[in-house]
Parts: structure tokens; sequence; C-alpha cells
């Protein structure tokens, strides 16, 4: 059986290069544009939630306090990913378990997803 993420991205370009390389790697990548992340979770069990800090509609960050204030989904490891050069205070601010920084190596996601991912 895969192991699956979650991946919360509105930008369809990145979705699909993340999901593809994450494939390679034998991760099922689910998708989400961060409007139905709790349907995606009732869903499907994943075991680590990939979240794009600025989202369209919002702050990754913002959705990653819910989570972890849900006690559903609070055991599920968060990693927050964006470009801005506080993303590190960002991520311990929010209670995110890691962060990746933007722009990435691939090898980066696969490195913090193996890293971070629940057995």
């Amino acid at each position: 059986m895969k192991k699956k993420i979650l991946y919360v991205e509105d930008d369809g370009d990145m979705l699909e290069v993340v999901s593809e390389f994450m494939k390679f790697e034998d991760y099922e990548v689910v998708t989400d544009n961060g409007k139905s992340t709790w349907e995606k979770l009732q869903q499907h069990a994943v075991g680590l939630i990939l979240l794009d800090e600025n989202l369209n509609w919002g702050w990754g960050s913002d959705l990653c306090m819910l989570l972890k204030a849900d006690q559903k989904t609070a055991h599920i490891p968060v990693v927050l990913i964006s470009a801005l050069s506080n993303i590190d205070e960002i991520a311990t601010a929010c209670g995110a378990d890691g962060y990746i920084r933007k722009p990435f190596d691939i090898y980066d996601v696969i490195d913090t997803v193996s890293q971070y991912y629940l057995h």
C-alpha cells in the first residue's frame, strides 16, 4: 500500500511537479487548494501534509494552527512550503513540524517528506 500525503497548494504547476516526483518515491499524493482540506482528511488516511504558506485565499500557517488544534488531525505532521525569508519562524509559530524554503530542489522535498512522514 502506498504512503499518502496531502499537498495543499493552489498553484497547479507546482502541484503537478511535486506530485509527479513523489509518485516516483512511492507516495500517493492527494491534492487540495485548501478549500476542502477537512473533507480530504476524512476521505484519506494521510501520513503528512505539505502546506503552501501563501494560498490565494489566506495563509497556510492559519490552516496549520487549525489542524494542530483539532485532536483528529493534530498528530499528522505538517510541513510548510514558502519563499518567505522568515518561513522558519512562521513554521515554529503555527506549530508546523518542518518547512521547505522555495525555490527548492526536489530532493529537499523528498528528504523532508521522508523525515517527517508518520510511519
